[in-house]
This record gives C-alpha cells, structure tokens and sequence, in this order.
C-alpha cells in the first residue's frame, strides 16, 4: 500500500520536509537540481549537517555549476535576495555550502558529470546505462540532472517540481491576488520577513513501496556519478501514515540515453485513453508530441475536457520558452481546450490528472529539454488513485483558475499584437526549437 500527499506551495511544504529531515534515524539522501545556499537552503543543510554529525548516513546530489548559473535559469535568484537586508552574500555560489557539508561528514556528488569518462560500478545493468550515456551525449554542458527526489529511512520520499531555495519553499504562504514583486517590495519596506518572489511549485510526499523504488533511482544516478556503493532500505509503512491510500504508484524516469523516454510515451498513453477528463498544470507545455495528442484527444472525442494551465508571460522567466508556448494556443482553442494563464506569480507546478483517476508528478516539464530520448535526467510518478485525483481538481485545478486569465479566441484569432505573437514565432524561437534547445 503507498500514501500519497500533494504539497504545493512552499508554506505547506517546508515545514513537513523540515520535520521527516529531522527524523531521519538513518538515511538522506537527496538528489536536487538547484541547492542554493540562501536563507532557506543554509537551513536545510545545517540540518543535514546535523544529522550526519549524529551518524546518519547523508547522502546528496547537486549541480554546482548550474547552481552558480541560477540567475541564467531565469530563478532570479542574485537580484532577489540583493533586495533582503537580511542577507548579505551571493546565493549561488554553493562552493562554501558544499564544504561545510562535506567537513560535516555528508556524501555529496556533483552532478556535472564528465560524460566521456568510462564509467565501470561492477554492476553490469548500471554499467550498460552508462556505455549508452557515454554514446549518447555529445555535449556535456547541454545535459543536466533535473530531477528532485528525497528519501528518508526507507521510511518517506519526496519527487517533485521544487528546488531548495527560497523561491520555492517558505514558512508565509504569498498572495495569489498581487503581483510577487510588488508583494515582496511591500514586505521589506515593513521590515517583514521573507521578502522574496514566491513561486507556485511543490512537491509530492510518499510512503509505502514506493519510497524504495525512488531510492533505488536516486542509487542508480548516484553509482552514475562516481558515488561509492550502499544498499537501499526497505520501505517501512509507519504506523499511522500520512496522505491518501491509493491503488499504484510507479517510477518513471529518463536519462540522456538512445532509450525510448519512459515519461514522454506515460503522458502519451494517458492523453490517448482519457476518455472524460485531461488537466495539465506545466510551466513549460510545447513538445510537439504532447500538443498533437491533446488536440487529436479533443477532436476525436468532443465530450472530452482539457485543461491547461501554463505561466503568464509577465511572470515566465524564460521568454523564449513562453513564446514556444504561446505558438499552440490558436490549436488549442480551435480544438477545443481551455488555455488559461495563472498570473502573478509564477507558476512551476508540474502536475498532470486524466480521466479524475490517474496523476502524473514530478520534475519533467513538457518540452524538449525534458521529454525527448536523449536529454536530460528527469523522474515522476505515476499514480492512479481517484481520491488524489479529485484533490488536485480541488485544489489545484479549481483553485488556479481563479488565478488565472482565460486565453480567448480574439486572443489567438484577433487584430492585436498580442494574437500576431502568439501566431507567429520569432527568429529566437525557430532556432531554439530547430535545435531542439540544445
């Protein structure tokens, strides 16, 4: 039996992530793709330091280098935290963070990897994903580890869309109502805490069997990147667990490999068997796979409702991807969906639910750089539970809807500027999908 818990936002996450770090007995083990070392992350690894000073076995995936690059990612990160008083160095910079870390007695792996070095772990499936690897990728740099996964004791796991930062995790929740700059001017000029840009992102809670498979990806990525060998725990069901029971849950994952990606064709399956109901929550929704079968879904069956809910242009940090995303929006309409745009603050969630009975979550968004065979590392988890489902409906769906701006037929049809852009793409965007983002 697996429980689930959907936590969006990071004031109903952190606090729960914060209280199954500090339970830890042990094991952590954490793969993440940013760790800044900002007022929440040096809180997070001073837990960790903390716990592997205590004798529990600490184990921690991080991208240095694309850490360093946050702002480029368009996080905002530098700019941001300059404008707290409290704070007073460069947050991306985690070389610092790192050594404390590693001084404390954490095991801690860089996920820049030289994909050209001979990977040999005495396991030969492992050692045959890597010879794929190696083959693979031609360019280092343009591969990165995506994925956010945290497990604990065998006990409890995390998969999501949400890194450590403050971004993403927070104790006050933001107000959907105002735009996340004018809030966190608003918050520092009254000498208020967290005066930062809050994004609308979380991450997924999981106990039961489940808790062991996501270990063992996070071993398989960790024996990858030259870590030494342990043995994953056993999934242990506490007593009284947390969440809702549902019927399955199951791994799906990719890596920068010839293999066919596993996330990619789930999404696929589940858009073709929906029969009443699709809704998508992603920041980056283009790949021409995933848009083709949500208009075909559509107008094969017209009793079909799809939804999609993507970021706003304003608050999009990555123009170039919000043009990809808007070219698709006169298919949509004319196929039938509902586009909407959440506004104010931006949007990172990446949750998916069809037919109210199967749910998607977890790091991959719907573009590229995520979903073709040969790209980046990602992870999700493929949940069917009608009781979840109708959560995230609740909660989700409904509740960003009234966030968000619905995309009109003038919108995509008209005479304005704003329907020109998002019929036409331009120079910059041709050449980033030509290349396939790379």
């Amino acid at each position: 039996m697996n429980f689930v818990e959907n936590l969006v936002d990071g004031n109903r996450l952190l606090p729960v992530l914060l209280q199954d770090l500090e339970s830890a007995e042990r094991s952590i083990h954490i793969a993440i793709f940013l760790f800044f070392d900002d007022p929440i992350g040096e809180e997070i690894s001073a837990l960790l330091e903390a716990k592997a000073r205590s004798g529990v076995s600490v184990r921690v995936l991080l991208n240095v280098e694309k850490t360093d690059m946050g702002d480029p990612f368009g996080t905002g990160e530098k700019e941001m935290m300059k404008e707290d008083p409290s704070f007073a160095r460069d947050p991306t910079d985690v070389s610092k963070m790192r050594q404390r870390l590693l001084d404390a007695g954490v095991a801690v792996v860089d996920t820049e990897l030289d994909y050209d070095k001979i990977v040999e772990t005495g396991e030969p499936e492992l050692d045959a994903l890597a010879g794929e690897i190696r083959q693979t990728v031609k360019v280092n740099a343009l591969h990165v580890d995506h994925r956010k996964i945290v497990t604990i004791d065998g006990r409890v796991a995390y998969c999501g869309s949400a890194n450590f930062g403050v971004q993403y995790l927070y104790r006050l929740p933001f107000d959907p109502a105002k735009s996340d700059h004018d809030e966190a001017t608003a918050v520092r000029e009254a000498g208020q805490p967290e005066p930062w840009w809050k994004w609308h992102d979380g991450l997924a809670r999981f106990e039961g069997p489940i808790v062991f498979d996501l270990d063992r990806v996070f071993r398989e990525r960790w024996r990858l990147g030259g870590g030494a060998n342990f043995e994953c725990l056993e999934a242990v069901i506490p007593a009284a667990p947390r969440g809702i029971s549902v019927r399955s849950a199951r791994v799906i994952k990719n890596e920068p490999s010839s293999r066919t990606n596993e996330i990619r064709e789930a999404f696929l399956d589940r858009i073709h068997a929906a029969e009443r109901s699709i809704f998508i929550e992603n920041p980056f929704l283009y790949h021409p796979a995933i848009v083709d079968a949500l208009v075909v879904a559509k107008r094969q069956r017209p009793l079909l409702d799809v939804t999609v809910i993507v970021p706003a242009a304003t608050w999009t940090p990555n123009k170039l991807t919000y043009d990809a995303q808007q070219h698709h929006y006169s298919a949509y309409l004319d196929a039938g969906l509902e586009v909407f745009e959440y506004q104010n603050h931006f949007n990172h969630l990446k949750l998916a639910t069809f037919d109210m009975r199967w749910v998607i979550a977890g790091s991959a968004n719907l573009n590229f750089r995520s979903l073709e065979d040969d790209k980046d590392f990602e992870a999700c988890v493929l949940i069917e539970s009608e009781q979840l489902a109708r959560n995230i409906d609740r909660e989700v769906r409904a509740e960003d809807i009234r966030w968000s701006r619905r995309i009109a037929p003038e919108d995509v049809h008209g005479a304005s500027l704003h329907a020109l852009r998002a019929r036409s793409r331009g120079p910059r965007t041709l050449m980033m999908i030509a290349a396939r983002e790379l």
